[in-house]
């Protein structure tokens, strides 16, 4: 299934999604998406004419569920980068049919197969799980509020423990399509170590390569000064800004 959040004229769009074989259920409402959108498999399309605090708060609830590309021909680089901040997968500058599908088929591609090619139905680094089926995840058993690119970016991660990925790579294996380019792993990748690490500031599970992108360390201890494990609910701490 397929949620669109209806603004503009989308016809178009909306004919070349069911072309492609998608099942294309309109809504006028965030609220409404939310209730309409669940599992894998399922993706909102936000047509958002408007970039203020209620896209921001209705991405963050949908992004927990769902899968989301945000529409939207508004907007500097900066309130890009903070729709990717508050949930959404993607932003994409137009409502170009080919443009959309093409996002589309590797979202759901990559929510129907997490973890880009891993093959063991639970994964697990230190004290970190997931089980891929009912995509479901925990550490030191608390579970992991992870958005939908949240959980398939770890995955990935998960599946190639202390490979050098890059950021390229995990545009081509994880997001399926080069939308946003690498800012877009990088503001994915700040938000994820703010739900693993101890110190998100000063990661020692998710590792800067310099001049490369990312390694997973799974031997990493992730306990803070105290021996206490982190909480690891989303926060807007803008000091976590190791890139």
């Amino acid at each position: 299934m397929l949620v669109s959040l209806a603004g503009r004229d989308l016809v178009g769009l909306v004919d070349a999604l069911q072309e492609s074989g998608a099942s294309v259920v309109e809504v006028q409402s965030l609220e409404r998406a939310q209730r309409t959108a669940q599992g894998a498999g399922t993706a909102v399309v936000v047509d958002a004419k408007v970039v203020g605090p209620a896209l921001h708060a209705g991405l963050r609830a949908l992004g927990r569920q769902s899968a989301v590309i945000v529409l939207t021909p508004v907007g500097t680089a900066r309130e890009r980068t903070e729709l990717l901040h508050s949930g959404a997968d993607h932003v994409l500058p137009s409502d170009d049919p080919d443009e959309v599908v093409a996002t589309l088929a590797a979202v759901l591609r990559r929510s129907t197969s997490p973890g880009g090619g891993g093959r063991a139905d639970i994964l697990r680094a230190g004290d970190i799980t997931l089980h891929l089926l009912d995509r479901t995840a925990t550490a030191a058993g608390e579970p992991l509020d992870l958005t939908f690119l949240e959980f398939d970016l770890l995955a990935y991660f998960l599946a190639h423990p202390g490979e050098a990925l890059s950021r390229d790579r995990l545009l081509a294996d994880v997001w399926g399509y080069d939308v946003g380019g690498r800012d877009t792993v990088t503001v994915h990748v700040r938000r994820l170590r703010a739900k693993i690490e101890a110190d998100p500031a000063r990661p020692t599970l998710l590792r800067t390569v310099r001049r490369i992108g990312y390694r997973l360390d799974p031997q990493s201890a992730r306990t803070d000064q105290d021996g206490q494990t982190p909480s690891r609910r989303w926060s807007d701490d803008r000091s976590a800004r190791e890139v």
